[in-house]
């Protein structure tokens, strides 16, 4: 289920909520809500990351106590960092993110002591083998968290990037910047596939590794300028979408949904930039 069709299930909601807010999508109903980075070349900018818990009550209470802000819609609940939504809603998954394409996600802390200190504080206790400048958590349904300590970091905390494993690093790096416009750059020690917004760290999978799709961390997302375009030169290229191009013009959003060719469910919109 897409942006667009979740929109179609909360349209009294919408409705009544037009008179106080820019809509443009199911999960954004405030220009505080997000503010997604200036898109690259290509037109493309990271915005919001779906996930699907078994309690979205504990979820919600792990990712605000690591310091994203509650928000929602109706029955739509979200967490908000600087420049990202999660969206959250109650589902059945099948697994978490160890052993998927997606093995974590990242974010910056400002520092790192403070931090752990204040999450012990609410129960969360980093993984063993945390050091002076990194650690990882093990959030709701398994959702496995990387957390890097970042001294010049402007805000307390900051989505930084996701880990993808995949059994060609060189060919997910070609396919994610011929589609998505997205660069090899140095961070730190590391170098990431770029994109505004969440940057992707391709490691070699040591062995088979599943899909994304139906797991806790269901989907990445990703905000096209001209999408509808996009999804005409995805299936012109031969590549399926699961979901096909739709739009939602009450709401100002279009999607269309596929999958990569390593296992990672994507769903690209056009409409959350205007959210600024």
């Amino acid at each position: 289920m897409d942006l667009v069709s979740d929109g179609r299930r909360t349209s009294d909601i919408i409705a009544r909520s037009m008179n106080k807010c820019l809509l443009l999508s199911s999960f954004v109903c405030a220009v505080a809500l997000a503010q997604l980075q200036t898109p690259n070349a290509a037109g493309v900018s990271a915005g919001h990351d779906i996930f699907s818990f078994h309690d979205i009550d504990a979820a919600n209470k792990f990712w605000n106590a690591l310091g994203g802000q509650p928000a929602e819609l109706g029955p739509l609940k979200m967490t908000k960092y600087p420049g990202v939504l999660f969206l959250m809603r109650k589902g059945d998954p099948k697994g978490g993110t160890e052993g998927s394409t997606i093995e974590y996600i990242g974010f910056k802390v400002r520092n790192l002591k403070e931090s752990l200190a204040k999450w012990a504080a609410n129960g969360i206790t980093p993984m063993p083998g945390a050091t002076a400048t990194q650690a990882f958590l093990m959030g709701p349904d398994d959702v496995k968290v990387r957390v890097t300590e970042d001294r010049a970091l402007a805000a307390p905390i900051a989505a930084d990037m996701i880990r993808m494993d995949v059994p060609d690093v060189a060919a997910a790096e070609a396919w994610y910047e011929k589609w998505f416009g997205a660069k090899l750059v140095k961070h730190g020690a590391e170098t990431v596939d770029e994109i505004p917004g969440g940057n992707i760290l391709f490691a070699k999978a040591t062995g088979p590794v599943a899909g994304t799709k139906g797991r806790a961390f269901d989907r990445i997302g990703l905000e096209v300028k001209g999408v509808e375009q996009k999804c005409k030169d995805l299936e012109a290229a031969g590549i399926k979408l699961d979901g096909a191009y739709r739009k939602a013009t009450a709401m100002n959003l279009a999607v269309c949904v596929l999958t990569d060719p390593w296992g990672t469910y994507i769903e690209i919109s056009e409409g959350l930039a205007a959210v600024q």
